[in-house]
């Protein structure tokens, strides 16, 4: 089933995984069209640069970098400096600056046109799980197996916030949305907690169980803030209309195991999943069903990217 002219013509849609590759897939017939090797280990999250010249592979002690139109598929640089798995990886609009977190307890900030080691770092005091940056201002959003959410303040260089939505229930995921009107946090217990940002202030607007009592993995808005979407152990990303306060929109429904990530294309018409049955889906929003489901991976698939 083609796709193009309908939110993913031209798009570069990446996976990876267990099975340490990372493949490229033709969003347009669900194809795969190139295979990059990962060797050092795992998968743990993808990004594509905002420039689109590289992709960004975070796997344990180091992120790798492979050039988008290189023919070699083997990385053309990377970065240690953690220690451990790194677990998330943002970067800044013009590409310049890339921002880390691991379970080695920091999170860590690259001049990558500069230098191949970190600038800066913040001591988490605890294994992080997800890092978020915010558009609006200079600030860094992070969480941890505490179930903290720390803010960190990239001008001052210091934290100014510590938020603990449930004590002692790990932080999975965080999203900012893209309009930079709403932080969304997901954890253990498959609980959602969504915050008004107003300023300096986070107001506290509304929780929601998007997956209780199974695990969420992960909260993402789409690119036109109308939409989170949230991936679970319960072998589900489920839609919530934000204009809605938050109310159920449907299910993405086939995967038969964990769903790790998500992704979504420019026009918020398109939703890609990664799965640990091995596979990746591209679905329609709108419709809430399956267009391609990539298969290709001889492991469980946990990231994803998708840049138009």
């Amino acid at each position: 089933m083609a796709t193009e002219g309908r939110g993913l013509w031209n798009s570069l849609l990446v996976t990876g995984g267990y099975d340490n590759t990372i493949r490229v897939w033709n969003t347009e017939t669900g194809g795969l069209q190139r295979t990059l090797q990962h060797q050092d280990s795992q998968v743990n999250c993808l990004e594509i640069t905002p420039d689109r010249r590289s992709i960004a592979v975070a796997g344990h002690g180091q992120i790798c970098f492979f050039d988008t139109n290189a023919s070699s598929p083997l990385p053309v640089s990377s970065f240690e400096g953690h220690i451990g798995n790194v677990s998330s990886i943002k970067f800044s609009d013009d590409s310049a600056t890339m921002y880390s977190g691991g379970y080695d307890e920091t999170v860590k900030i690259w001049d990558i046109r500069a230098s191949n080691d970190y600038q800066r770092d913040f001591n988490h005091q605890c294994p992080v799980t997800c890092v978020e940056l915010n558009p609006r201002k200079q600030e860094l959003i992070s969480g941890d197996e505490d179930g903290r959410i720390v803010r960190w303040d990239l001008t001052a260089n210091k934290c100014t916030e510590h938020l603990i939505p449930e004590l002692e229930t790990p932080i999975r995921s965080i999203a900012i949305s893209p309009d930079s009107e709403l932080l969304a946090c997901v954890n253990n217990k498959g609980n959602c907690y969504i915050w008004q940002l107003q300023g300096d202030d986070l107001l506290p607007l509304k929780l929601v169980e998007v997956h209780s009592p199974f695990y969420a993995l992960k909260c993402k808005f789409t690119p036109d803030s109308r939409t989170l979407v949230t991936t679970s152990a319960d072998r589900t990303a489920k839609i919530w209309d934000v204009s809605r306060e938050f109310e159920h929109a449907g299910s993405l429904i086939g995967h038969k195991m964990w769903v790790w990530d998500c992704a979504f294309s420019a026009d918020s018409q398109y939703c890609v999943t990664a799965c640990s049955d091995t596979t990746a889906r591209i679905w329609d929003l709108k419709e809430k069903k399956c267009v391609h489901e990539l298969k290709g991976h001889q492991r469980a698939v946990t990231a994803v990217a998708l840049s138009d």
